[in-house]
C-alpha cells in the first residue's frame, strides 16, 4: 500500500478538526522534468530526493561511483530503482532560505520565521516543511550525463556517459503534494501564508533535486504564477522547433530530448567564443563561473535554463527515413549584463550556423550508409522570440537570427567582444588564439553562405520529406562539398575536415553546416546552407585539407562571406 501523501492528509484533517486550517497550505506542484537524486560527491549539496546508490560502498579514491557500471549495463540491470522517490521536506525549506537569500528585504523576516543557527545560538523557526511525496508511487529511473566538451571543442578523446538517477523518466508529468504547517501557539495565519508565497515562488523559479540549473527538476505551480527571477538577473524566453534525425539519453534506441543537450549545446559556444579572446585556462575559469562546475571544486553558476515541453514533442515522420520534432519553450536566466550582451550574442551566432543534439553539425538531409540503407541525419533547429512593435506596440514573433550580411555579423561580434572586455578586462588578450581546437573568432574561423538546396527537403506540418527518393535533392552545395570523398577532396569521413560518426573511433567534424530557407538570388535556390569551418590551427594558405576546404568555399559559385578569415587572393 502506497502512504506517500497519507501524512499530508491526516494532518490537514487534524489542523481542520481544531479549527486551524489557516496553519496549514498544501498544493500540487508538477515536476516537468526529471529531478536529480543525490549521489558522490556532494550528498550534503545534492540529496534532495531519497534514493540509494546501486553501485555499493564509495570510493572516492577510486573514482566516481557512476564510473563503476557503464551506462548500458546499467540499463539492462538498473534501469529503474526498487525505490519510491519522494522531496524531503528539508530539501524545500533549503531552496526556500536559499531564495530568500538572494532577497535582502526579506532575510530578515526568514530567520525570524524559518529559524537560525549563529554558532552556538540556535532559534527554532514557526514554520515546520512536510516531505513531497508523487500523488501515485514513482520509482527512481536510470539518465545519463554525457561530458562532450573535450571531444566537442578540443577534437581530444571521447566522453564517457555516466549513470545518475532521477526521479521522473523524462516523458510523464509527476505531480508532487507540497505542504507546511505553522506550529500551534507560535505561528500565526499571516505567518504561514507568508512563507507559503516565498514556498510558491522558490519551488517555481529553482526547481528541486541537483542540476537544476541545467533544466533537472524543473516545477510548475497549479495556479497560474510567473515566479520574479532573482535580483539583477534577467530571464529570455525563446520559442525552439526542432528537426532532427533524434536525439537519446540511457537508452539509444529511445529518441528523446533533453535540457542537457541544450546545456551542453550552449557551454561548448560560450567556451569556443571564449578561446579566441582568451587563454585556455581563463576562458575555462569564466566558462565555469558562468555555468558552474563540480570538479575539482564545486563552483555554483550564474546561468540557468529550462525547457518547457510544447505539444509537438518526439513526433516522428510518417514516411523513411525517420525523422523527429520537438517543440517547446527554452528559458536562459543570468544576470542581466551578462545575458544580454554575453549569452545571447552567442546565442544568436549559434543559431545561424548549427543544430542542438545529435547530428547538430548538419542540416538534416537523407544520407546513404554503407549497406545502402537510407538514414536521415542532422538537425533544423529555429528560434523565435516576441518583440513589440515599436509602432503598433503590439507583440510579435521575429526569427532569433542574423540576415545574411557580412556588416551585421562583424558588428554583432564586435559589440560582443566589447562586452567581454568590459567584463573581464584582465583576461581578453590579443594573443594567437588559432590553436589546435575549435574557437570562433575573426581569425580563427570562416562562414560563408552557399546556395542549395533548391527548396525546403520537408514538409513540416506534414512531418514527410518532399524528396524521399533523391537523397541529394536534400542537400545544397555546402553539404556536397562536405561529402566528397575522392582525392584532393577527401573531406568525407576525414578526421581533419568531415569527422567520422562510425567505426568505433569517431571524430567530429571541423565544418558544422545549418540550412535556412533564404533565397540565393544568384543560384536561384530557395534554400542556403551556412558552413562554419574552424581552421584548428591551420591557416588559410596552408596545404592542410581544411584550408583547401576553405579555398572550395571561396571559390563556390553564389557563395557569400560572412564572417572570420577567407582564402588569400593569390594561393
Amino acid at each position: 500500500m502506497y502512504t506517500g501523501s497519507r501524512l499530508i492528509e491526516l494532518l490537514e484533517l487534524q489542523h481542520q478538526r481544531r479549527s486551524q486550517s489557516g496553519l496549514f497550505k498544501k498544493d500540487t506542484f508538477t515536476i516537468q522534468w526529471r529531478a536529480k537524486v543525490g549521489s558522490f560527491p556532494h550528498p550534503d549539496v545534492e540529496t534532495i530526493v531519497s534514493a540509494g546508490e546501486p553501485c555499493g560502498a564509495w570510493r572516492p579514491t577510486q573514482g566516481r561511483p557512476e564510473d563503476k557500471r557503464n551506462v548500458n549495463e546499467n540499463w539492462q540491470l538498473f534501469r529503474v530503482l526498487p525505490l519510491n522517490g519522494y522531496i524531503p521536506g528539508a530539501s524545500i525549506r533549503g531552496i526556500v532560505r536559499a531564495w530568500a537569500k538572494q532577497r535582502p528585504d526579506i532575510l530578515p523576516r526568514m530567520y525570524e520565521l524559518l529559524g537560525y543557527q549563529n554558532n552556538d545560538t540556535i532559534r527554532a523557526g514557526k514554520i515546520e516543511f512536510l516531505d513531497a511525496w508523487p500523488d501515485e508511487p514513482t520509482k527512481l529511473t536510470l539518465d545519463i550525463v554525457n561530458p562532450q566538451q573535450e571531444f566537442q571543442v578540443y577534437h581530444q578523446g571521447q566522453g564517457t556517459p555516466l549513470s545518475l538517477y532521477t526521479l521522473g523518466d523524462g516523458k510523464d508529468y509527476i505531480p508532487v503534494t507540497v505542504a507546511i504547517r505553522g506550529i500551534p501557539g507560535r505561528a500565526t495565519d499571516a505567518e504561514v501564508s507568508e512563507v507559503w508565497g516565498w514556498v510558491q515562488q522558490a519551488l517555481s523559479l529553482y526547481g528541486v533535486g541537483s542540476r537544476t540549473a541545467s533544466g533537472y527538476g524543473t516545477l510548475k505551480f497549479s495556479d497560474p504564477l510567473k515566479p520574479t527571477p532573482d535580483p539583477d538577473c534577467t530571464v529570455k524566453q525563446f520559442d525552439f522547433s526542432l528537426y532532427s534525425q533524434g536525439s537519446a539519453g540511457p537508452n539509444m534506441q529511445t529518441m528523446e530530448l533533453r535540457p542537457s543537450h541544450w546545456r551542453g549545446w550552449l557551454r561548448s559556444w560560450i567556451l569556443r567564443f571564449l578561446l579566441g579572446v582568451m587563454s585556455q585556462q581563463d576562458a575555462k575559469k569564466t566558462v565555469d563561473e558562468l555555468l558552474g562546475t563540480l570538479e575539482p571544486q564545486t563552483r555554483k553558476g550564474c546561468l540557468r535554463l529550462q525547457m518547457l515541453k510544447g505539444k509537438i514533442w518526439g513526433d516522428y515522420s510518417t514516411d523513411q527515413p525517420r525523422f523527429y520534432a520537438w517543440k517547446g519553450k527554452l528559458q536562459i536566466s543570468a544576470p542581466k549584463d551578462i545575458l544580454n550582451t554575453i549569452i545571447l550574442p552567442i546565442i544568436r551566432f549559434a543559431v545561424m550556423v548549427g543544430g542542438v543534439g545529435r547530428g547538430w553539425r548538419r542540416p538534416l538531409h537523407i544520407f546513404h550508409m554503407n549497406n545502402g540503407h537510407a538514414a536521415a541525419r542532422g538537425t533544423l533547429l529555429t528560434l523565435t522570440h516576441k518583440l513589440r512593435n515599436k509602432n503598433t506596440q503590439e507583440w510579435e514573433t521575429k526569427p532569433y537570427a542574423l540576415p545574411l550580411d557580412a556588416a551585421t555579423w562583424t558588428k554583432a561580434y564586435q559589440d560582443w567582444l566589447a562586452a567581454v572586455q568590459s567584463q573581464w578586462s584582465d583576461r581578453v588578450t590579443a594573443d594567437n588564439h588559432n590553436i589546435n581546437a575549435e574557437v570562433f573568432s575573426p581569425n580563427t574561423c570562416a562562414i560563408y553562405a552557399v546556395p542549395g538546396p533548391d527548396s525546403e527537403p520537408i514538409e513540416r506540418r506534414e512531418m514527410l520529406w518532399n524528396y524521399a527518393n533523391d537523397a541529394e535533392a536534400t542537400r545544397g552545395d555546402g553539404m556536397y562539398l562536405i561529402y566528397q570523398k575522392d582525392a584532393p577532396q577527401n573531406y568525407k569521413r576525414n578526421p581533419e575536415i568531415g569527422g567520422n560518426a562510425g567505426g568505433g573511433n569517431a571524430s567530429c567534424s571541423w565544418a558544422s553546416i545549418k540550412r535556412v530557407n533564404i533565397h540565393n538570388k544568384e543560384e536561384e535556390t530557395d534554400c542556403q546552407e551556412i558552413v562554419c569551418l574552424f581552421m584548428g590551427g591551420q591557416t588559410p594558405n596552408s596545404n592542410h585539407v581544411r584550408s583547401r576546404f576553405l579555398r572550395d568555399l571561396g571559390k563556390m559559385s553564389g557563395a557569400v562571406h560572412l564572417f572570420g578569415v577567407q582564402p588569400p587572393t593569390n594561393p
